[in-house]
């Protein structure tokens, strides 16, 4: 599956500037300053349509594994502009920045903290502020219990379970989310960058990815499941280092 679509990652056209231009902004980011939010709508927009390319097929898309794709990716860049941001360019110390965990049942480590759940949760133009308010423009009418997603994360740490969505088997994604950021994080961070080298950006430019998705596809799948997908995903990805990843 990831040779396919490394071929597609890498063969995608950009979508020509005067047709974006002409279909509806679909995204909802709205801020007092727009103009210095329009590199992280722009990348949203290009990282959701050259995915969404790269991950069709002759059959269609299967929306759950792009929505899970997304998830993944958003929740990593929440880490991954918190450690460039903080321990990369103000040289803070790593145990300074998160709470760092080392899991007793298989060695592994995983990164929690304030500043973590910020970007992912907890901020304006958060991962979770931007897929929750897209699903609610879509009919939502009762948010899915994030909380149970964080506490269900820690409770697994360690275990087989940890960043296994719990998603009906009808509606699992083709790939768990830890695959789909060691393949495409290296694949689309590059393209992340080039709009935007604002560590705080990267997380949005997923998030406003997400909305992309969502939107169009408002009349294909629950947007409770939708939403569920996208956070189940982020999550625990958020709480992961893949060394060698940037």
């Amino acid at each position: 599956m990831f040779k396919s679509l490394f071929k597609k990652l890498t063969s995608a056209k950009l979508v020509a500037e005067e047709q974006s231009q002409s279909r509806p902004a679909s995204s909802e980011v709205v801020d007092p300053h727009l103009e210095a939010l329009l590199p992280v709508k722009k990348g949203g927009k290009e990282i959701a349509m050259k995915l969404f390319q790269a991950m069709s097929t002759d059959k269609g898309i299967h929306l759950e594994s792009l929505l899970s794709a997304l998830g993944a990716l958003a929740g990593y860049a929440c880490q991954m502009s918190v450690r460039e941001e903080f321990v990369m360019r103000q040289g803070r110390p790593l145990k300074e920045v998160f709470i760092v965990v080392q899991s007793k049942q298989n060695a592994n480590t995983y990164y929690f903290g304030d500043l973590l759940n910020r970007p992912l949760a907890e901020s304006r133009y958060s991962v979770w502020s931007l897929a929750s308010g897209a699903a609610q423009k879509n009919g939502l009418e009762r948010l899915i219990d994030l909380h149970d997603i964080f506490r269900h994360v820690t409770d697994t740490l360690g275990s087989v379970a940890f960043g296994i969505p719990r998603t009906a088997l009808a509606h699992q994604a083709k790939e768990v989310p830890y695959n789909y950021v060691n393949f495409l994080w290296p694949q689309l961070f590059p393209l992340v960058q080039s709009y935007s080298a604002k560590p705080q950006d990267w997380p949005m430019v997923f998030g406003v990815a997400i909305q992309e998705i969502l939107f169009a596809s408002k009349d294909l799948i629950d947007p409770a499941l939708a939403l569920s997908i996208v956070m189940e995903s982020a999550v625990p990805m958020s709480k992961i280092y893949i060394p060698d990843q940037v």
